[in-house]
């Protein structure tokens, strides 16, 4: 009895195209190939080929349209016609989309190895509900299958440390305040101190050159 009760789905819904006009139109010209090749009316040409390219596009139309979308405990369930079912582990899903402002009725579940699949149902907000419903239940039950962090969300946290220090990088280096003695010391160029250089070069030698004797009559 509790075997049967787990294997009930917590919600389901069907695919929102309930009539395929692909495979009516499939299933019509392999009929129309199959009375040609019986002899029922006369198709001219080889109304075999007609008859094999009608049942093998009605048996990829049945194989490939999804009929019925459910909801478990642990895994998404896309049911096409039989004997095809798909199903989504729900530690295989990355995240579940609601559609865009073009498709706002498109629901996408993007899973973390394989092709994103679409869901058309019936009723896509409810569906949308009850399957992140599902899903964030199966995650609190099950930490090892939380969901991953997105590479964006990576870089976002790590942009402030990466500014940072770029800015400190980039600062030039400040220069040490000057004390304000330093500043009236050095405020004129008469008051700062000469150099060496400047004092040897203003000071001037002094004249050794004997002086020429005075020449005086002899009397």
């Amino acid at each position: 009895m509790e075997q049967a009760q787990q294997n009930q789905p917590l919600y389901w819904d069907k695919h929102r195209i309930p009539v395929n006009l692909t495979l009516i139109l499939a299933l019509g010209i392999a009929a129309w190939g199959a009375g040609g090749t019986f002899g029922l009316w006369d198709m001219g040409g080889n109304p075999s080929i007609i008859f094999v390219l009608g049942i093998g596009v009605a048996i990829y139309t049945w194989v490939t349209s999804p009929r019925i979308y459910l909801v478990y405990a642990d895994s998404l369930c896309v049911v096409y016609g039989k004997p095809r079912v798909k199903i989504i582990h729900f530690s295989n899903i990355a995240a579940v989309e609601m559609g865009s402002l073009a498709t706002p009725d498109r629901l996408r579940v993007r899973p973390i190895k394989g092709r994103r699949q679409i869901l058309l149902a019936k009723d896509p907000e409810a569906f949308y509900e009850q399957l992140e419903s599902a899903l964030n239940a199966f995650r609190d039950a099950n930490p090892e299958y939380a969901a991953p962090v997105a590479p964006d969300a990576v870089a976002v946290i790590d942009a402030p440390a990466a500014t940072a220090a770029t800015d400190a990088i980039a600062a030039p280096e400040e220069t040490p305040p000057q004390s304000e003695a330093d500043g009236d010391y050095y405020a004129s160029e008469s008051d700062a101190p000469e150099s060496p250089a400047t004092e040897t070069a203003d000071a001037k030698p002094e004249d050794d050159t004997p002086q020429t004797p005075e020449h005086r009559p002899l009397y």
